[in-house]
């Protein structure tokens, strides 16, 4: 949301620059009156828009900020056959929700992964989010290994048991 308070202060900015500069070439008051009001109209316009895409998924194609990010995790998914698929991605602890065009192949995968992901414990991947990719050759969507099980220790954390000595070695 801090973003938008800054765009909006930039967007009403330049708009006030352009009105300034429109009214000052024009003589007409009836042009400059249509001028006027048309900004009135874009500063709540300027405002809302961006403001009511908050909730809405993205598509990936859009994301200009995050274009070099190599890998994100899944934390969800849904599936709308025939129109998208839609994924919670996150990558620098803010989930973010995105929309990538349906396909087949990319929703099994995708599903597969998750399936992966779920079974070992793990967390669901994808590759090179926000770039198009020509190469099917390389899964976009995979599981991270599982976690490494921690080392069981004894009790009285002695590493365990009976240790060996030699005879006639001193204890």
């Amino acid at each position: 949301m801090e973003n938008l308070t800054y765009l909006f202060v930039f967007v009403a900015a330049v708009s006030l620059m352009l009105v300034l500069v429109a009214l000052r070439w024009t003589h007409s008051r009836l042009a400059r009156a249509l001028i006027l009001a048309l900004f009135a109209l874009l500063l709540p316009a300027a405002y809302a828009a961006p403001a009511s895409l908050l909730g809405r998924a993205k598509p990936v194609s859009l994301e200009w900020l995050g274009a070099h990010v190599k890998e994100a995790s899944i934390l969800s998914a849904s599936y709308v056959e025939g129109e998208a698929i839609y994924l919670t991605l996150q990558w620098d602890q803010v989930p973010n929700l995105y929309r990538i065009p349906w396909d087949r192949d990319t929703a099994e995968q995708l599903q597969q992964a998750m399936r992966d992901a779920q079974r070992d414990g793990s967390t669901a991947m994808m590759r090179l989010p926000f770039e198009p990719s020509w190469d099917r050759n390389e899964p976009r969507f995979y599981a991270l290994p599982q976690p490494k099980m921690q080392e069981k220790q004894e009790p009285g954390g002695g590493g365990g048991g009976i240790e060996y000595q030699r005879p006639g070695q001193a204890a």
